[in-house]
């Protein structure tokens, strides 16, 4: 060890051999946006984030490199009953008293668990639980285009964000806090470079399994994101029509200080106390159109 060194240092794997073997809990999160030491291409999708996610799952549980790529290899099944496309996969595995799982794979979380001006209470509470579950998961790791685009209660749980820099190499950063003296209820957040490496493509049948578990993961949200997208469209058609109608209404005159346009009761009731901008026609004009029609 060098010198310079510091004595508590541990590499990546001796971090997971130790979440597997002395009952700790690390959550890993893998993304591609943020360049970090290493050179990057800064593109969110598409450069290996979940080939890495597997691979380490596949590690984690058991599997070793040198019959990675026989087919019908047992740990990849494992892998994949181990793969989660949304919270409720995930509490899934953490139902107490269940097998410790080793490792766990949360895939593209920016879809299900997004960072929100308002955290759905789930989320709030999938990450509460999440942090205290040691004897039913050992390790999970998640993927997102950027730790920006998950919710901020899952943000405060990753220990690790493992940066793609281009597919195939990958740089580690450690999330560390420290006391705040001046504000000590506000710890101050930094990271710290851990190491790098690379990794290769994943096994052909593997990669099409995960295609098809893809597909029926995203096959599970889209009918209510579809929902969603029909009502909104639906109202901004209606808001529309609302925007677009012509109101015809009386000034009347208010004491000394001036004059209003009299709405009739339903318009002034949704537009109570806003901020309207009127189009005023020309009297004149309007004199002029009925003479012509006349």
């Amino acid at each position: 060890m060098a010198a310079n060194t510091p004595k508590d240092f541990k590499d990546f794997a001796t971090y997971l051999n130790s979440a597997i073997n002395n009952n700790f809990l690390l959550v890993v999160l893998i993304t591609s946006q943020t360049q970090g030491k290493i050179k990057s291409e800064n593109l969110p999708f598409g450069v290996g984030k979940t080939t890495l996610m597997l691979w380490l799952m596949y590690f984690m549980n058991g599997g070793e490199i040198n019959n990675a790529f026989e087919e019908n290899n047992p740990v990849w099944d494992i892998v994949f009953t181990k793969l989660c496309g949304n919270p409720y996969d995930v509490v899934l595995l953490l139902e107490p008293g269940t097998e410790r799982t080793k490792a766990a794979g949360w895939d593209a979380v920016q879809m299900t668990a997004p960072a929100e001006q308002g955290v759905p209470k789930t989320i709030r509470k999938l990450s509460s639980y999440v942090s205290d579950t040691r004897p039913e998961l050992a390790c999970l790791i998640m993927t997102a285009s950027n730790i920006n685009a998950i919710s901020a209660p899952l943000r405060k749980l990753v220990v690790f964000e493992v940066i793609i820099a281009e597919r195939g190499v990958y740089e580690i950063q450690k999330i560390k806090y420290h006391k705040n003296f001046q504000q000590p209820l506000q710890d101050l957040c930094s990271i710290d470079y851990l190491e790098e490496g690379t990794y290769p493509k994943l096994p052909h049948d593997v990669e099409v399994r995960y295609e098809n578990w893809r597909k029926n993961s995203k096959a599970k949200i889209y009918p209510t994101l579809k929902a969603d997208c029909e009502a909104y469209m639906k109202l901004q058609e209606q808001q529309t029509v609302t925007d677009e109608q012509t109101i015809t209404g009386s000034v009347i005159k208010i004491g000394n200080s001036g004059y209003a346009v009299r709405l009739p009761r339903g318009v002034g009731e949704k537009y109570h106390r806003q901020l309207l901008k009127l189009n005023v026609a020309n009297p004149e004009e309007e004199q002029q159109e009925n003479e012509t029609e006349l």
